[in-house]
């Protein structure tokens, strides 16, 4: 009987201890969920963003003034993603993805001086935003 006892004394015991620690658990692996692993490829293409930047802003500068005179620029963004095939994803995706790219930034911990870049090369070339966009669906098959 007392042995019994001692069983149903342990039993109890886990079950409170359960009690107390099961929502810790479970509230810890839903904050290790929803706090999604930002992939190290886009922090190194921010990174070599900035650290490209000059060039990076002089081709586009070069490719802005030809969308001004009104030649086509197809080529030139081709040539450019040929080049730099993670940058031009990153700008494809500042002009077309917002909302989950400033997300990531933010949950990367991206450096403000970045940012800034990054938003001073969005606004700055946002005339071309449409022909990356073309220039992207022209590839999936949904462009021109």
């Amino acid at each position: 009987m007392i042995i019994d006892l001692i069983k149903i004394k342990v039993k109890i015991e886990k079950y409170f201890i359960y009690l107390y620690f099961y929502p810790i658990l479970v509230q810890a692996m839903n904050e290790e969920e929803s706090e999604e692993k930002i992939p190290r490829a886009f922090m190194m293409r921010v990174d070599d963003f900035n650290r490209e930047s000059e060039a990076i802003f002089n081709e586009f500068e070069a490719i802005k003034e030809k969308y001004e005179k009104g030649e086509d620029v197809m080529n030139d963004l081709k040539q450019f993603r040929s080049k730099r095939p993670g940058i031009f994803a990153l700008i494809d995706d500042l002009y077309h993805k917002e909302v989950e790219f400033e997300d990531k930034l933010e949950r990367a911990q991206i450096d403000e001086d970045k940012k800034q870049k990054m938003f001073e090369f969005k606004q700055r070339f946002a005339e071309l935003a449409d022909e990356i966009d073309l220039l992207v669906l022209g590839e999936l098959g949904l462009g021109r």
